[in-house]
């Protein structure tokens, strides 16, 4: 895969990845992509790194709309619905 088809998939798989909703057919051939792809596999790696920080980070409460915001601005840019 070139540069641009890398980025373009990992944006439209990568929220179904992580949370755990992508069908494990697609999800099976997420992961043979990541074993064949290095910069891949650095991007999802820094990616779930930054994750475990920002959990770590995060206050006790997180107001629900500022929660929603978030998610929905994550999901616009990955060019899903909320």
């Amino acid at each position: 895969m070139s540069d641009l088809t890398c980025k373009k998939f990992i944006l439209d798989c990568l929220i179904e990845y992580e949370d755990g909703t992508m069908p494990a057919e697609e999800r099976a051939l997420f992961q043979q992509h990541m074993d064949l792809c290095p910069p891949c596999l650095r991007f999802l790696t820094s990616y779930q790194a930054t994750g475990k920080t920002l959990r770590l980070l995060k206050p006790a409460e997180i107001p629900p709309d500022l929660a929603q915001s978030v998610l929905a601005f994550v999901r616009s840019r990955a060019g899903r619905k909320v």
